[in-house]
């Protein structure tokens, strides 16, 4: 039987997360070498950005501009904390850096391809559903190859990516919550919505996980949920539960 199925896009199917790890950690031990004349600690730059970017996601969604600023902001905090003096160059090289995280290579997740394929094989129709700033994303699109498996009209790309979003898409494209599956890497971001719009979900946690993407998952599952290691698990679950879906209707149509 055929299924909707939603995929996300960032370390779900091509890295993400690790480039923002190795972005903020080039972040700290510039922030170290600037502010080497005062007593700043490591941990204290950490935690502080770590509030600022967490925050701006509540408030301004996945935007391309939410994490640089998260950095200059933590470096004018730190400035007024400490009594240094703000320096134009300073955070201009700051606002550099944070921007360079949308310039690294795009990488697909071992088996990622594979998988959309094989699923596309089984007669199932996928979409991606991804959050952040809409040319980016779609860039990455174009780079890693996957227009060809989602073309324009089957992304949904959104800066804020929660429950209210998730509903939105799932009426305005007459998605049954029955034939619907979400799969991603955010707890947060993915599994928690299709948990409460009550569609099937897939949650495949990545190991540079970001904090904001940790929460707790205590709503209960009307479909089905599963937590997996890899993608390339993915199609074998959905064929099971889609056989099981198709056999019990002819059951009871026999």
């Amino acid at each position: 039987m055929s299924q909707h199925i939603l995929f996300d896009l960032d370390d779900t199917l091509i890295h993400c997360n690790k480039h923002f790890t190795l972005t903020r950690e080039l972040f700290l031990d510039l922030m170290m070498s600037l502010f080497q004349d005062f007593p700043v600690e490591r941990s204290l730059i950490d935690k502080t950005q770590e509030k600022i970017d967490m925050a701006g996601v509540e408030k301004w969604g996945l935007g391309k501009n939410r994490f640089p600023d998260s950095l200059v902001q933590t470096y004018r905090l730190m400035c007024q904390k400490y009594g240094k003096i703000p320096e134009q160059k300073e955070e201009a090289r700051i606002l550099e850096l944070g921007h360079s995280v949308y310039d690294f290579d795009i990488e697909l997740y071992p088996y990622a391809m594979n998988t959309l394929e094989k699923l596309i094989k089984q007669g199932h129709d996928l979409y991606l559903y991804t959050g952040g700033d809409f040319q980016i994303q779609t860039q990455k699109v174009l780079e890693a190859g996957l227009d060809v498996i989602f073309p324009e009209q089957k992304r949904f790309i959104y800066e804020h990516k929660n429950t209210k979003v998730l509903r939105h898409i799932l009426t305005r494209y007459n998605f049954h919550p029955q034939k619907t599956w979400m799969v991603g890497n955010s707890a947060r971001s993915d599994i928690r919505p299709a948990l409460e719009t009550g569609i099937h979900a897939i949650h495949i946690p990545d190991e540079f996980g970001w904090k904001y993407d940790r929460v707790e998952l205590d709503v209960p599952a009307k479909g089905e949920f599963h937590v997996l290691r890899s993608i390339a698990d993915v199609p074998d679950v959905i064929a099971e539960i889609a056989g099981r879906g198709a056999n019990q209707r002819r059951e009871q149509m026999g």
